[in-house]
């Protein structure tokens, strides 16, 4: 099973079961049902890449069922039943997961997303063990619905005017943006090109990013046909095309943000719902005024233009 359709499976768990998402006794009976000799873990963080996953074995699978069913049952105990995780940009939750038919995404439980953390800890950078430290304990914000697959989403590429786009997932490349949510990343809604291949720039042109640094990043996308811009911000749309800006997670990891129609900014953070809004929930104007962290390094500007670019 592969990091992006487990991003997925979450993703369709956390909005089955509750608006919120937080970990409930539904959740729970899932968890208990789990049953294999060697359950998956899946940090869902990333934007650019596939996210971390790693292995447990049985014992440790029975310790956080014990965990977990412990918690929710104690009602006296507020604190771990109701104290809220974020899932602004960066940390969205755990799953755990023996098969695709046996998945079960882990969000608002918070001495079991400690648990998880710790044990992936020799699998993680010290950036990301930290961020999701600093985010274990805050208020969530709203992911936009999964919807079934449809079949026009399956030819691939679907590519986008080379107009600047409008804001508007439900049509934006016939919708596959949200269809096909977890197999399209940062890169493909920037670009607005659906690839279904999670994209990373430099693969389409035949030689990826080796670096997570703007220069290597930026590189790579220029070979893929990507326009360099410079640094300041664009006050008027490009002649053909759409501007796009990239960030990046120092030493970890890349993000690409949108210009639209409108004026304002979009992006699509990895296998997650297309949003018009930093982690802040306010309207993006300049990028670089914006809080995409934990990708904080602003890098520049580019012009994308979606019947140029060799994506994948």
């Amino acid at each position: 099973m592969t990091p992006q359709s487990l991003l997925y499976f979450a993703c369709v768990i956390s909005l089955i079961f509750g608006a919120n998402g937080q970990f409930n006794r539904v959740h729970l009976t899932k968890l208990q049902a789990l049953d294999c000799p060697e359950p998956a873990i899946t940090l869902n963080i990333f934007s650019g890449t596939p996210n971390p996953s790693w292995k447990i074995n049985k014992e440790q699978l029975l310790s956080m069922k014990k965990m977990a069913n412990d918690a929710l049952l104690n009602s006296n105990n507020k604190t771990t039943l109701n104290k809220l995780t974020t899932r602004v940009m960066g940390y969205q939750g755990f799953t755990i997961s023996c098969s695709a038919e046996q998945s079960v995404f882990i969000h608002g439980l918070y001495p079991l997303e400690q648990l998880l953390l710790r044990g992936g800890r020799r699998h993680l950078s010290t950036s990301i063990v930290v961020h999701v430290k600093n985010h274990l304990g805050e208020v969530m914000s709203d992911l936009e619905d999964v919807r079934d697959d449809n079949a026009n989403c399956n030819h691939v590429p679907i590519r986008g005017p080379d107009t600047v786009p409008a804001y508007d997932p439900s049509t934006d490349d016939n919708g596959c943006f949200i269809t096909k949510q977890s197999e399209n990343n940062c890169y493909a809604y920037g670009t607005d090109i659906v690839t279904n291949t999670f994209p990373q720039p430099g693969r389409g042109s035949g030689k990826k990013w080796s670096f997570n640094t703007c220069t290597d990043m930026g590189n790579a996308s220029v070979r893929d046909g990507l326009v360099y811009n410079g640094t300041k911000l664009p006050t008027a749309p490009p002649e053909k095309g759409h501007f796009v800006a990239l960030f990046i997670w120092p030493d970890t990891n890349f993000h690409w943000i949108r210009m639209d129609s409108n004026g304002y900014w979009s992006h699509k953070p990895g296998g997650t719902a297309v949003r018009n809004k930093d982690n802040r929930g306010l309207p993006i104007t300049d990028p670089t005024k914006s809080d995409f962290s934990p990708w904080t390094q602003y890098c520049a500007y580019f012009v994308a233009q979606p019947s140029k670019l060799q994506v994948n």
